[in-house]
């Protein structure tokens, strides 16, 4: 077998696991999956998550420290970078990224005047990230005053896309009360 007949059986087959993947997701309908959702809101501890609902970001991520990551690794035609990233999100769907870069953004908190506050900022990724669907600006340099001036504060129920699509897309939750 040669590499393009390689390809189209990689291709073939990942067009496939995708439709296979949505027909199983589907198959529960509406109401059972809002039931299975309920019962992970319930059951995890309060505090402050994110919960990933896009194809490539499924998962709850506790937030319950002072900065989390939101970023991919390297594919294999990229240099790996040395810095951490902690939520890690596989939007490598033909095995090159689409929208999410290596560090894509960021969520911080800081001490606000009843509790910790969270912000979030995007860093420098190339399709941008989106605060329910408007465009964060990319800071100009690394000082607090331009982090201040570009971040912006998270609230319940906000909804982050890393890229335009809607694709990759997590929900705020705060279960603190």
């Amino acid at each position: 077998m040669d590499n393009t007949e390689r390809s189209h059986k990689i291709e073939q087959l990942s067009v496939a696991a995708r439709l296979n993947d949505l027909a199983v997701y589907m198959h529960d309908g509406q109401p059972v999956r809002l039931q299975k959702i309920l019962s992970v809101l319930e059951k995890i501890d309060p505090g402050v998550y994110l919960v990933g609902t896009g194809p490539y970001t499924q998962g709850v991520f506790s937030l319950m420290c002072d900065e989390v990551v939101i970023g991919r690794l390297a594919t294999v035609l990229e240099r790996p970078l040395d810095k951490p990233v902690d939520i890690l999100v596989n939007d490598a769907a033909t095995l090159t990224p689409r929208e999410v870069s290596r560090v894509h953004c960021a969520i911080y908190r800081q001490e606000g005047v009843l509790s910790h506050d969270y912000w979030i900022i995007d860093r420098a990724s190339t399709c941008g990230t989106y605060l329910n669907e408007q465009h964060l600006e990319t800071p100009t340099s690394e000082t607090i005053d331009e982090t201040r001036r570009v971040s912006r504060s998270l609230s319940d129920g906000d909804v982050i896309s890393l890229g335009p699509s809607l694709i990759n897309t997590f929900v705020f939750v705060d279960l603190r009360k």
